[in-house]
């Protein structure tokens, strides 16, 4: 691509219309266009293009005629649906209101085929990645001419993207149900081991028509250069990024701990990348790496249960993250509150209540502060008063409420300011991309595959923030107690699908005394089928390197128990 044309894009994408209502015209040259040198040369085109790049991670819009089609963001909800983490909980309709809940195809994959090839949720997944790929290869070609911490910066967003995709769509072991004697999920020999293809600021359109998949050591070899690079540049100009929208020196190192520690669990031999307790042990060490450069700090009671910026506001224990604002915001729907706030009763979270399984819940001690977020059994409105916004009116299903409000429900993702009306107002919060927490919990459980003893010390040290009176239960594996400590520290966030993929931990939600919708009580011997991503159609048709090559389709490799 010429340098125009991508500098052209850059101020496109800073004055649509659909990301911004206006946009800043002074910086940019006669024509709309610059040279490299140019953008390089001036701190006010650079910081338009990055300004560009922490944006348009959040404004996404891939087209795929649902509202939950919003960004990196609804992502995050997708994965966390599709390990049974969060579901709707609402009682106004069967099956807590599955209806309202729009990442559904992500929940019923025994009635809904959203997530194969031809489905209408796998675009949403693998262009959200890539459309923003783009953008980070138009800003990586801009700065390569005069290298500094932007070029760190666009390289980490770059990282980012692949880590994630390549975690997604690696195809790892999975067992069917065989749902009705028919059914069967194989993994063919020759995708194993595979990632998604690599695009970079220099490929052709010629050689992205006919772009294989990269193995897993090719992709994470690349993955870890461009982290290197950003370390270098970064750390060289001492850079502080004006705003936590911009990944700075703690957050290179957060993703190189989640690199590694994913690494960690694969015991295959490899020339460039490591693995398996070599993996882990690196992980642990950047994971406390970006623990001290952070500065961060572990969130207390007061700002975990918060009910006007709980969640939605940044904090001191953020080390990454997405800040909306009016201009951001692409509507009262295509929004991350309107969706995951039970709160927002313009939007479905009021309507869905999106919450959490009655068996997580319950394993949850009482000292637990975070338990405090979840809505009671008992539904006692006194106990859950402090943590929403909501009147006891509301609660009830009174005023502008669609249903009284269910065991389970979720108040720990919150409006801006507390308003449950207007959305223009409401929907601009921030949302979380990475927590100095995630980083206790990979040193925990990267620690404990190769010393358990001072894995447990961690872990122990950890949720001494959380719960006063915690001892790690005498007859529970440390690893997957970690997890599930992890599980309920980042509920809603599009962290634990990673983990549990990884380290094949099954979905419970078919057990007896789930509180699951009916179509979705799925218990897996391991990982589900649907954790290993399928490429769209057509991604596949506009891409030779990629034909016969694709994951199989996941609808139907389980039934839902229906208990």
């Amino acid at each position: 691509m010429k340098t125009n044309t991508i500098v052209r894009l850059i101020a496109a994408l800073l004055c649509s219309s659909v990301l911004m209502t206006s946009c800043i015209k002074e910086g940019l040259p006669e024509g709309g266009s610059a040279t490299n040198e140019q953008v390089g040369e001036s701190p006010f085109a650079a910081d338009g293009v990055l300004t560009a790049m922490s944006t348009s991670i959040m404004t996404n819009y891939v087209g795929i005629g649902e509202h939950c089609d919003f960004g990196i963001a609804s992502v995050f909800g997708a994965t966390d649906r599709m390990v049974g983490d969060v579901f709707p909980t609402s009682g106004n309709m069967p099956d807590g209101n599955k209806y309202y809940d729009r990442w559904q195809w992500c929940l019923y994959t025994y009635n809904n085929t959203g997530l194969n090839d031809t489905g209408y949720g796998a675009p949403l997944i693998y262009y959200n990645y890539y459309n923003f790929i783009y953008t980070t290869n138009s800003a990586i070609g801009i700065f390569s001419t005069n290298p500094g911490p932007e070029l760190g910066v666009a390289k980490a967003f770059r990282a980012f993207c692949f880590l994630d995709l390549a975690r997604m769509y690696d195809p790892l072991p999975a067992k069917a149900e065989g749902v009705a004697g028919t059914t069967k999920y194989e993994i063919p020999a020759e995708i194993t081991g595979l990632t998604v293809p690599i695009v970079t600021e220099t490929s052709t359109i010629q050689e992205l028509e006919n772009n294989p998949r990269a193995t897993r050591e090719e992709m994470f070899e690349f993955i870890l250069a461009d982290l290197n690079e950003a370390e270098k540049l970064i750390s060289e100009a001492n850079y502080k990024p004006a705003i936590i929208g911009m990944p700075s020196l703690a957050v290179v190192y957060g993703l190189k701990a989640r690199a590694y520690n994913w690494l960690g669990g694969f015991n295959e031999s490899y020339e460039n990348v490591p693995t398996g307790n070599e993996a882990y042990k690196l992980a642990a060490q950047y994971a406390r790496k970006a623990i001290t450069a952070s500065g961060c700090t572990i969130m207390t009671e007061a700002q975990y249960t918060d009910p006007i910026t709980g969640f939605c506001k940044v904090n001191s224990a953020w080390m990454w993250g997405m800040q909306q604002s009016t201009d951001t915001v692409l509507g009262n729907l295509h929004s991350w509150t309107a969706h995951m706030s039970t709160d927002a009763l313009w939007g479905y979270g009021g309507g869905s209540q999106p919450g959490m399984n009655a068996l997580m819940y319950n394993r949850i001690n009482d000292t637990d502060f975070r338990k405090k977020v979840f809505n009671n059994p008992e539904r006692d409105f006194s106990k859950i008063d402090p943590y929403t916004n909501l009147t006891e009116e509301e609660y009830e299903g009174g005023g502008d409420a669609m249903s009284s409000i269910a065991p389970y429900a979720n108040f720990k993702f919150h409006t801006n300011n507390g308003e449950k009306y207007d959305y223009a107002v409401g929907n601009v919060t921030d949302i979380p991309l990475m927590r100095v927490e995630e980083m206790y919990f990979i040193e925990a459980e990267a620690t404990a595959h190769y010393d358990a003893a001072k894995g447990a010390e961690l872990l122990t040290a950890f949720m001494a923030n959380r719960d006063s009176a915690y001892a790690i239960p005498a007859d529970r594996d440390l690893i997957e107690e970690i997890i599930f400590q992890k599980r309920v520290e980042f509920w809603g966030e599009g962290v634990i699908f990673f983990d549990m993929k990884r380290l094949n931990i099954g979905m419970n939600n078919g057990d007896e005394g789930s509180t699951a919708p009916n179509d979705a009580r799925f218990t897996t011997d391991g990982r589900a089928p649907w954790w290993n991503c399928v490429i769209p159609h057509s991604a596949v048709q506009q891409n030779q390197g990629l034909a016969g090559k694709n994951n199989p389709n996941v609808a139907q490799t389980y039934m839902s128990k229906n208990i």
